[in-house]
């Protein structure tokens, strides 16, 4: 199996809104193939979500699989989920600010102020209606793919373009921060 190639920022498609999937789309060998190919290229680039606009489709699909990450150590792996047609229902008023990137542009990294709790509907691959209450890191995740379905990269939601850095910046200065602090 391949790699999807990532759509990078700049490219429209990234800024328009994802069609809806039609539920029979699911039941085909190209939905089906579409969606395994998705699980395999989250799983190779090591991130946390993809979503369909990334890889050069506009349709409501993404991916979001909850695994351990380096500034997120600890977390309990969740996933391979399968998100169609989603629609977030309850945002929590109260909201956390933290770090984020995106497999569209790896170069960066900023804060991001989210819904620390949410409430999402959505089709899962099955063609089953799932309604799901996430916090934390996994409602972040799904605020992120839900906002590229809609036309809206995380630069988008960003407060204090003090806090975009560059991702070599990020390692060195966030990262390296982190790992002193548990040290001790």
């Amino acid at each position: 199996m391949k790699v999807f190639p990532r759509t990078l920022l700049g490219n429209p498609i990234l800024r328009a809104q994802a069609k809806k999937v039609p539920l029979s789309f699911l039941k085909t060998s190209k939905g089906k193939n579409l969606i395994q190919r998705m699980i395999y290229t989250l799983r190779e680039t090591g991130g946390v979500g993809l979503a369909a606009p990334q890889i050069n489709e506009p349709i409501q699909l993404a991916i979001l699989q909850l695994r351990p990450v380096k500034k997120q150590s600890g977390i309990k792996p969740k996933g391979p989920t399968v998100v169609v047609n989603p629609k977030i229902t309850y945002y929590s008023k109260e909201k956390i600010r933290d770090w984020e990137g995106c497999l569209s542009f790896l170069e960066f990294r900023a804060q991001v102020p989210r819904s620390k709790h949410i409430r999402v509907t959505y089709v899962n691959e099955e063609g089953k209606k799932v309604v799901e209450k996430a916090s934390g890191f996994w409602a972040r995740i799904f605020q992120h793919e839900i906002d590229h379905l809609n036309g809206i990269v995380y630069l988008d939601r960003v407060e204090d373009m003090k806090t975009v850095i560059t991702l070599s910046e990020f390692k060195k200065r966030i990262l390296k921060k982190k790992k002193i602090s548990k040290k001790k």
